[in-house]
């Protein structure tokens, strides 16, 4: 007996990166630093968030 499972559809959810990105930045961390541990966190491209990051300051 065999069973199979994949995980989750890789998927952009930019939703989640900017979650995580507002929560960086209302803690005070420069753009450039939020941007990138944003992406270490939830995969999404760095500049992307780093542009989204800019667009929010502003």
């Amino acid at each position: 007996f065999v069973l199979l499972v994949s995980g989750a559809p890789a998927g952009n959810d930019d939703g989640e990166g900017e979650r995580v990105l507002k929560l960086l930045l209302a803690e005070g961390l420069p753009v450039k630093q939020a941007a990138k541990l944003a992406s270490a966190i939830t995969g999404a491209a760095k500049n992307m968030l780093y542009e989204r990051a800019l667009a929010l300051k502003n």
